[in-house]
């Protein structure tokens, strides 16, 4: 593993698909080895760029040697639109656990990507947490990535039918005890899904990570490195 070395963050405003998102661009003082995508879970629980995971994702893979861009979701913090009718897709997404509005938040991390795609022509990594798996998931033609890391996704809720047709590294990092998915659904959907892959589960760190985020994040660190897309020792 890389020794951590300083890192650099910037506000950054993204132009979106007929709006501007907010977002932070992390990276090391030193030489970069590769590029990070990170997308957020949803906007309706806790879902910005602050979340802790995303927070720690960004610091981590920054000082370790990436370029690590994180954003707010249209209607989130400073980034521009949203839904339209709030408290109606909140009450469709309660009832279903998705709507159709979702989309947007797709289109926002496809924004992301061609921002950071401008900033930075080093081998690109997908990081999705929660919801932000579906979101980086659903980009990932577009991508050019070299490979993907989902953490927490819910497959039960949205289609990851994307990775059936990209044959890129996958990690998957789940809990044992995460209330969005069961271990034995998890491990169904994961033993379904195309190679290379791997799957790493974490004990009793639920679908939130608190107090967990160092695990989590070397894990993230060791499947990169492993790869390529890091340095070594």
């Amino acid at each position: 593993m890389l020794t951590e070395t300083s890192i650099i963050e910037e506000t950054v405003r993204i132009k979106g698909q007929g709006r501007v998102l907010d977002g932070n661009l992390a990276y090391p003082a030193d030489q970069a080895m590769c590029s990070a995508l990170i997308a957020g879970p949803h906007p309706f629980l806790g879902g910005d760029r602050r979340n802790n995971v995303v927070r720690s994702l960004s610091e981590a893979l920054s000082s370790q040697g990436a370029v690590a861009l994180s954003f707010d979701y249209g209607g989130v913090g400073a980034s521009e639109g949203g839904p339209s009718d709030w408290p109606a897709v909140m009450s469709t997404f309660w009832k279903d656990g998705t709507f159709k509005e979702e989309g947007d938040w797709a289109d926002d991390a496809e924004s992301a990507l061609a921002s950071l795609r401008t900033w930075s022509d080093l081998p690109r990594v997908l990081v999705g947490y929660s919801f932000g798996c579906w979101t980086v998931t659903k980009n990932l033609s577009k991508s050019c990535a070299e490979a993907i890391v989902l953490i927490s996704p819910n497959p039960e809720k949205h289609s990851f039918d994307e990775l059936a047709t990209c044959r890129v590294p996958l990690l998957l990092i789940h809990s044992d005890n995460d209330f969005t998915c069961s271990v034995s659904d998890m491990t169904a959907w994961f033993d379904s899904i195309r190679q290379p892959k791997t799957r790493v589960q974490l004990p009793a760190s639920e679908h939130f990570f608190r107090g967990h985020e160092k695990e989590l994040t070397n894990v993230v660190v060791e499947f990169l490195s492993q790869h390529g897309m890091l340095g070594g020792e």
